[in-house]
């Protein structure tokens, strides 16, 4: 049974901006209307405001940018990108744009297009790290980890103190086999964000790999505090109870996972051991 990693797509950055050029008033107040709702989180009369704003400024490629945002927060990614596309066609050097729609086309997992989206961020702006760091989660799910690696390396040198960056990182090098440097970047990840369960999950991971098998169900046990509903973590700690002939608490765990996902069913039904007299 293979170890069960935690989805990369944990976040993905979205920035709103506040439009560089000088709108009349109609426009501006509309736009202003636009950033107050999405703020608010209310994306649908964003969206409606920025709709005012592109109607009231036609050449505004901040409103259109924006605009994405909004229609990006309700799902309706298809409709931002076209919007992004609209807002690069205005003005071919807004970076905020092509950072916006790479990550429209992360979602789409349209990861050859974000590439070359973060690649024009970068181009235009070397010192953003927040690009790198996008890029190198498109590159993971190429699996293109020696580019991941080397984009999040980047990011971590412009000062990307982000347990995200470690963490993706640390995948990136399991992947490789780099077990050692993938046990530390999760070590980094949880000192910057020590309630996330998965940071937990995938050092444990990391740890089995490595045969520190009492070390890994420490932080399985860490990581089931913190999310005691994952059945993936329970599978995983049974593994590894199983290992160390701790028969009856590695059961335990596998029943406790099939309880909680059976679509886990193919996977754990083997790994039990039938109840004597049945």
């Amino acid at each position: 049974m293979r170890w069960l990693a935690g989805n990369i797509w944990r976040f993905s950055l979205i920035i709103l901006f506040i439009p560089t050029i000088v709108f009349g008033a109609e426009a501006q107040n509309a736009f202003n209307e636009g950033v107050k709702f999405y703020k608010a989180g209310k994306f649908k009369e964003a969206v409606a405001a920025f709709n005012r704003a592109v109607k009231a400024a036609p050449k505004s490629d901040d409103a259109y940018n924006n605009r994405g945002l909004a229609y990006f927060k309700l799902g309706q990614i298809d409709i931002a990108v076209k919007d992004y596309d609209e807002a690069i066609k205005l003005n071919p050097k807004l970076t905020d744009a092509f950072f916006n729609r790479g990550n429209a086309h992360i979602a789409q997992k349209q990861y050859d297009r974000a590439v070359k989206d973060f690649d024009e961020v970068i181009k235009n702006e070397p010192g953003a790290a927040r690009a790198y760091g996008q890029r190198g989660l498109s590159h993971h799910a190429l699996k293109q980890f020696e580019k991941a690696i080397g984009d999040f390396n980047q990011a971590e040198k412009l000062g990307a103190k982000d347990a995200e960056v470690y963490y993706q990182r640390g995948l990136a090098y399991r992947r490789l086999g780099k077990n050692d440097l993938a046990v530390q970047d999760f070590s980094e990840a949880i000192k910057l964000e020590p309630k996330n369960a998965e940071s937990y999950n995938n050092r444990a991971n990391g740890y089995s790999l490595l045969g520190k098998y009492e070390d890994a169900v420490k932080d399985y046990d860490e990581a089931i505090k913190l999310d005691g509903k994952n059945a993936k973590i329970y599978a995983n700690r049974g593994v590894i109870r199983a290992r160390l002939g701790k028969t009856d608490d590695a059961q335990k765990d596998f029943k406790k996972a099939l309880e909680l996902d059976p679509g886990l069913k193919d996977m754990i039904e083997p790994l039990i051991t039938p109840t004597k007299g049945k």
